[in-house]
């Protein structure tokens, strides 16, 4: 028997995947977890400690991802001082993935953690801010929040997600489908449901046939429009 492979190591995406999932510009999870060079220049990778040679990305990788694609001005910040605060992560909260966990965002001490590394790295009020006495997090990681399941019986590590804010009814889970988007609360793709719309079929008949709601329903096809479905 193999040994098992935790759900943060558990390989679940391609880079091209991700791109996809999160709406991020062709070639940005790669840059984000490789590196690049740029006119002579070479970025280290953001979100892993060193290059790895694998065409796939981890469920823990992928929850960084989209933590930082929420941050739609990213790519305005130096890199290295990006890469900075997940190293002075990593090594204050002693995990590979510090970011795809609940600890800097629900628990007052990571949250100190997490203002420190921002500072540390140079980035004072990226991730949040003091205000009268309290540590608040900035409105893009508090989207993040509240996108994420947090299973507090594996230490708080992210279960599922939400891709995207605008349709709260799909969900990624790894266990389920190999990642692909699914309808919260089951197991059948979202492709599928908009695959049925797409061929004729009533919405309201799709959502008996599946016990969703039709606006579930439409949800489903509007976010099958504007995303790419993980092949």
């Amino acid at each position: 028997m193999g040994d098992v492979v935790s759900l943060m190591d558990r390989p679940v995406y391609t880079y091209p995947q991700v791109d996809r999932v999160l709406g991020l510009t062709k070639g940005t999870a790669s840059r984000w977890l490789n590196g690049y060079r740029r006119e002579g220049v070479w970025y280290a990778p953001i979100l892993r400690a060193e290059q790895k040679t694998s065409r796939w990305v981890t469920w823990g990788e992928f929850v960084e991802a989209r933590l930082f694609a929420g941050y739609r001005d990213v790519n305005r910040i130096p890199v290295p001082q990006l890469r900075r605060v997940v190293e002075v992560l990593r090594e204050r909260f002693d995990r590979t993935y510090p970011l795809a966990n609940a600890a800097p965002y629900v628990r007052a001490a990571g949250r100190r953690m997490l203002w420190k590394a921002q500072e540390e790295a140079g980035l004072p009020g990226m991730f949040g801010e003091e205000v009268t006495g309290q540590l608040l997090l900035a409105p893009w990681v508090e989207q993040f929040v509240a996108s994420a399941q947090f299973d507090e019986e594996h230490e708080g590590d992210v279960a599922a997600i939400r891709p995207d804010p605008d349709f709260p009814v799909v969900r990624l889970d790894p266990y389920l489908r190999g990642g692909e988007p699914v309808m919260d609360g089951h197991s059948v793709r979202v492709s599928t449901i908009a695959g049925l719309v797409r061929a004729g079929e009533h919405p309201a008949d799709v959502a008996e046939w599946y016990d969703l709601t039709e606006d579930d329903v439409r949800q489903a096809v509007n976010y099958d429009r504007l995303h790419a479905r993980i092949a």
